[in-house]
């Protein structure tokens, strides 16, 4: 089946990505904050460039109309837009979006939608058993936050910040963030081989 070939790679490097970041969350929290240079090399590289694409396909799927009006400064930043009044009038040329980017967004909400449901066996964060308690985004603007999260907790552990100056509830959601994409990733390619 040319779908099941073709999610394979996709699939693969997702799980290698977020398999690896939560291994270096998980040292970040053994050492006490500290990580050796090619952790810091690997968060600040392939994870944080991962996250900006969830960033990126965020901003090319968000449609205003989804948003209440008094919700768009929270959603929108300065540079997402275009002053058209001083700009002169001509035809933009049409950008086709990155889909690589958009499916990254997707991955991102799927993680974000399954991390309160993750099996309690999966779960390897310092003294929790569960993830029930956290909230799956359901707005815009709650999705928003959730995406700068995830950027601020890595940033955190690239930049060697203490463990005891870190927002614990955040620090939580952004590992079993990494965590239970991990275990999806996972349980999806064990399908695929079986199959």
């Amino acid at each position: 089946m040319y779908g099941s070939e073709r999610a394979t790679p996709d699939l693969l490097a997702l799980w290698t990505l977020f398999r690896e970041t939560r291994q270096v969350f998980h040292s970040y929290w053994i050492r006490g904050g500290e990580l050796r240079p090619e952790e810091v090399q690997f968060l600040a590289t392939m994870t944080l460039s991962h996250i900006d694409d969830i960033d990126v396909g965020y901003r090319w799927t968000l449609r205003t109309d989804e948003v209440p009006r008094g919700e768009l400064s929270g959603v929108l930043r300065p540079e997402d837009v275009t002053d058209w009044s001083s700009e002169p009038r001509t035809d933009p040329t049409p950008v086709s979006p990155d889909l690589g980017k958009v499916m990254a967004l997707r991955h991102a909400e799927v993680v974000f939608g399954s991390l309160p449901r993750t099996p309690k066996g999966e779960i390897s964060y310092p003294g929790y058993a569960s993830y029930a308690d956290i909230k799956v985004p359901r707005t815009p603007v709650e999705l928003r936050e959730r995406i700068d999260e995830l950027a601020v907790g890595v940033w955190d552990a690239a930049t060697h910040r203490s463990k005891t100056s870190l927002d614990m509830e955040r620090s939580r959601r952004v590992y079993g963030f990494f965590e239970t994409g991990t275990w999806l990733a996972n349980t999806h390619l064990q399908r695929i081989q079986r199959n």
